[in-house]
């Protein structure tokens, strides 16, 4: 690389990139992570450019979007209480990214305060885990049916502190 393009395109600038646009460092961290190894697995493309560091910050920004898409969907998914989400009652990017960073602490805090720590911990490993009814009967020690009713059970007590969301369900 050229002077300029080594500066600008350098490791700490790729680390910052990630950690202005993310608010999040770790899931930043991984980011630049995320593309370092993708420019480990296209190394033969990379070389044979005129401007490697140019493909690095495009690979940057396609890791970034990546990460906010698959973080919008699991809130979405946590929030909906159900893994059949309608497309058109989602709302645009726009508007999920100030709703979703404004209130996610409030959500998360409200949810743990809803649930004994084992249906917490239930949850997370179904719905953030995306583990499935089997797997998480064997860790807890019950049935499948045990897993899947309580599951039931926790988004029942879930629809009474978040209502608005019941009606929201795919029928």
């Amino acid at each position: 690389m050229k002077g300029s393009q080594q500066h600008r395109y350098g490791p700490d600038y790729l680390q910052m990139f990630p950690a202005c646009s993310i608010n999040d460092t770790y899931r930043a961290q991984d980011v630049v992570q995320d593309t370092f190894h993708e420019a480990i697995r296209h190394y033969d493309i990379i070389a044979a450019r005129e401007n490697p560091g140019g493909w690095l910050m495009e690979t940057l920004k396609n890791k970034i979007r990546d990460s906010e898409r698959a973080r919008r969907r699991y809130m979405r998914r946590f929030l909906s209480l159900n893994t059949d989400i309608a497309e058109e009652a989602i709302p645009s990017s726009e508007a999920l990214d100030g709703h979703l960073e404004q209130d996610e602490t409030l959500v998360l805090q409200l949810v743990e305060e809803a649930l004994t720590p084992e249906e917490n911990k239930l949850l997370k490993r179904l719905v953030f885990d995306k583990a499935g009814h089997l797997q998480v009967a064997k860790e807890f020690g019950i049935t499948v049916y045990a897993s899947e009713k309580r599951l039931e059970r926790v988004r029942q007590k879930l629809y009474k502190v978040f209502p608005e969301r019941k009606y929201h369900k795919k029928k």
